[in-house]
């Protein structure tokens, strides 16, 4: 096991970016359960508009069969949906894996949300928190032309930021650049600028038993990005599209590797949104700082996307 992570005991695994970021959780769960860590795993109630046609994330108010615990958090099962028939990937994997997951409310600012889930991992004896993002925006420094889903990882990116505080926090990204946002040549910068300021805590890849259940899940969670690890551990190098042949992606061997790195020198030296969001009162106030700094979000484009639908229905 990497140095900085052997004296932990119970970690929290969240995918930070909304929707099939759950899924990239799955090599850092089995990485650390095989070295007889216990994992707990959480993630954001938010699909791609092309799962969800309802912009954003979906609020508590609009999930059942969840179990509250408290304003930011909840525990979701394989039986979790919203009150229209929508199964979180959440919900997918939660029935697969045969174990509860946290579900994040988003639209609580980042203060609140981090006294809640201090207050969940000081019940639940859980000494360190691991925020999984699947392609790499949140080392985005903000200059990217091809960042478009900043928020959520802004917010969690801020949330995690002080609750590291009292309870130690960390970054993981995998599927390098697999999302299609960021160049290879942008997350190089931003990597060696982590790398720079000692925040580089190591790296991992999958193991066969991470590479088997993955698969296992995407075929019952939709995602690009998190499938594109799968297959470069098979071997495949070169390019594929994704986004239902959008976008190309350059598969490499580096797309099966988690890197792991510190909140606070990415909060402090590398993600510009971040900083931006991190005292704003909730997402709608996170949002328009954003798009006031001409950023592009995926609640921006979501919303657009709906009131394009409803024009046309009209």
């Amino acid at each position: 096991m990497l140095k900085s992570f052997s004296n932990y005991k119970k970690i929290l695994i969240i995918g930070i970016g909304g929707g099939a970021d759950i899924v990239g959780t799955i090599p850092t769960k089995l990485y650390f359960e095989s070295y007889g860590v216990k994992c707990i795993l959480g993630g954001l109630p938010w699909e791609r508009y092309s799962i969800d046609p309802f912009p954003g994330p979906r609020p508590f108010s609009q999930i059942v069969n969840k179990t509250k615990i408290n304003d930011s958090l909840c525990w979701a099962s394989g039986k979790t949906k919203t009150k229209d028939g929508l199964f979180f990937s959440e919900s997918k994997v939660s029935k697969v894996l045969k174990e509860k997951i946290l579900l994040i409310n988003i639209f609580n600012d980042s203060k609140k949300i981090a006294k809640d889930l201090e207050f969940f991992c000081e019940r639940n004896k859980i000494d360190m928190i691991i925020g999984v993002d699947v392609g790499g925006d949140v080392i985005a420094q903000g200059k990217e032309k091809g960042l478009s889903s900043p928020l959520a990882d802004s917010i969690m990116l801020s949330t995690l930021r002080r609750i590291e505080k009292r309870i130690p926090t960390k970054i993981g990204v995998l599927g390098y650049g697999s999302d299609g946002e960021l160049e290879a040549s942008e997350l190089n910068e931003s990597l060696s600028l982590i790398s720079q300021k000692k925040g580089l805590i190591g790296m991992a890849g999958i193991s066969v038993k991470a590479n088997k259940l993955m698969k296992k899940i995407i075929t019952k969670v939709e995602t690009d990005a998190s499938r594109i690890p799968t297959l470069a551990f098979d071997g495949m190098y070169g390019l594929t599209k994704i986004r239902r042949g959008r976008i190309q992606i350059d598969v490499h061997p580096f797309s099966q590797v988690t890197v792991y790195m510190k909140t606070s020198i990415i909060f402090k030296h590398v993600s510009s949104s971040a900083r931006l969001i991190h005292n704003s009162s909730d997402i709608w106030e996170s949002n328009s700082i954003l798009l006031d700094k001409k950023f592009k979000t995926e609640l921006d484009f979501e919303i657009k996307k709906h009131l394009i639908s409803l024009e046309d229905t009209k």
